[in-house]
């Protein structure tokens, strides 16, 4: 067998083809430990970030609690509308299934995201201002 015939497998993909229903033990599994990551640290870019927003809205909890969260919102930060999903997804609960956040943290992504969308207003398109009633 050469190199080349060697593929790149994921060990999701793995178990998904071995056992469907480990797979989907080992997706929980990836989520939790995800959600749990002690361990991350907020990055420098993220420090910088927060030093430039008002103070009123520094994720400063946030960021001590949730680094992780706080990294991918400041990488995010100039996508418009990755970011704005990706905040509506942290204070806005679709799953329905989830605990929320502490306090002071849900307090200051609210805020966040309100000052996100006075920096962003929504634009109004060309054909969405057109009168159809003629």
């Amino acid at each position: 067998m050469k190199s080349s015939d060697l593929q790149k497998r994921s060990r999701l993909a793995t178990h998904k083809d071995a056992d469907p229903g480990q797979a989907k033990i080992d997706e929980r599994n990836q989520v939790v430990e995800r959600a749990s990551q002690g361990g991350a640290v907020l990055l420098d870019e993220t420090s910088r970030w927060m030093s430039g927003l008002p103070a009123n809205v520094r994720p400063v909890a946030c960021a001590h609690r949730f680094p992780r969260i706080t990294n991918s919102i400041a990488d995010l930060w100039r996508r418009t509308r990755e970011c704005e999903a990706y905040l509506d997804s942290l204070v806005i609960d679709l799953r329905g299934n989830r605990t929320g956040f502490p306090p002071d943290v849900a307090k200051e992504l609210r805020a966040l995201r309100s000052y996100y969308a006075d920096l962003h207003p929504q634009r109004d398109y060309a054909w969405e201002l057109v009168n159809r009633d003629d």
